[in-house]
């Protein structure tokens, strides 16, 4: 056999294979910098809406204990700007495009000061009998804690509880200290061991709920049009601890398609609002402008002034800077 006889043989043999293993690095690469942005982009909507969350908190819970703290939390603006700029960022705006997205977002979940609150898909019948599959708010999911004696402890996100008194028979409010002497539940005694249980109770209650809804929306993957199996994802532990200090977000966005070969896109994203602990705020001028903002945007300025809340920095002239604009 000739020279030129082995050289078209080898040919033929290594060149489909250096074609496929170029395709292969072409593809991971491709892999890599979707995952990059699609990753960009549910964080930066998951702030988006936490952005939101702070703006649209209900201005007629501002004064006082109580109303401070109960019923601050406007939701759906949220959900509507996290679908919004997830739209954005996978290049496209319009609603069909928006509701597409939204099918793989088995569950937006925010963790209010008392309690869950949880947007998934559910099944109901309209007012013309007919049923519909469409996105719905569930009732808020209290902290619910009972112990071996009958008693019910509801959580918050401090130590304000309602507890039911099973040997009294009544329920009774107020912050652990001050009701603890009017009841006769041992867990109020013990403010390492109430803390221990209350975050405890959070956090279970969070993880019971979401793996719960998320697991349900795979009844509605057919008429969606997804093949995808949804769980929850598998977060550390000392995630779930650490987001449970303050009124925060949890965003899911699982089974999208990449756009080139196979497999699916699945992320999460955790963010607080600090809507319940309040925010340091400070004030700069960048480029001659009178800027405030909240100390936990890490902006690099040089902090002229530093302020309890927002009105009083807006009263001294500042205008409030984002944590999402970096201009």
């Amino acid at each position: 056999m000739k020279i030129t006889d082995f050289s078209i043989i080898f040919v033929i043999i290594v060149a489909p294979l250096l074609i496929f293993a170029q395709w292969r690095a072409e593809d991971t690469n491709t892999f890599a910098k979707l995952n990059h942005q699609y990753d960009g982009a549910i964080t930066v909507a998951t702030h988006d809406a936490v952005d939101q969350l702070r703006t649209n908190s209900k201005p007629n819970y501002e004064a006082g204990y109580d109303s401070f703290k109960f019923n601050r939390v406007n939701p759906e603006p949220a959900f509507d700007t996290f679908i919004h700029s997830l739209a954005l960022n996978f290049s496209t705006k319009d609603e069909a495009s928006k509701d597409v997205l939204s099918r793989y977002v088995p569950a937006f979940a925010i963790l209010d000061y008392d309690g869950a609150l949880l947007n998934v898909f559910q099944e109901s019948t309209n007012k013309e009998g007919d049923r519909e599959l469409k996105r719905v708010w569930l009732p808020k999911i209290p902290f619910s804690y009972s112990d071996s004696e009958g008693n019910i402890i509801t959580f918050t996100l401090d130590d304000f509880v309602a507890v039911y008194d099973a040997e009294l028979k009544e329920w009774v409010k107020g912050k652990r200290d001050r009701i603890m002497g009017e009841v006769s539940i041992p867990l109020l005694q013990d403010l390492e061991q109430f803390d221990k249980v209350r975050r405890d109770t959070i956090v279970n209650t969070f993880q019971e709920e979401l793996a719960y809804y998320i697991n349900e929306h795979n009844v509605y993957t057919k008429q969606l049009g997804i093949t995808y199996k949804f769980t929850l994802p598998l977060i550390p532990q000392e995630d779930w601890y650490n987001t449970i200090d303050d009124i925060g977000i949890f965003a899911f966005f699982q089974g999208y398609p990449y756009e080139r070969g196979q497999g699916t896109f699945n992320q999460y994203a955790l963010a607080g609002s600090r809507l319940f602990k309040n925010d340091v705020i400070q004030a700069a001028t960048v480029d001659g402008e009178k800027i405030f903002f909240n100390k936990s945007c890490h902006f690099p300025y040089p902090v002229e002034e530093i302020y309890p809340n927002k009105k009083e920095a807006a009263r001294a002239g500042y205008k409030e800077r984002s944590c999402l604009n970096t201009k």
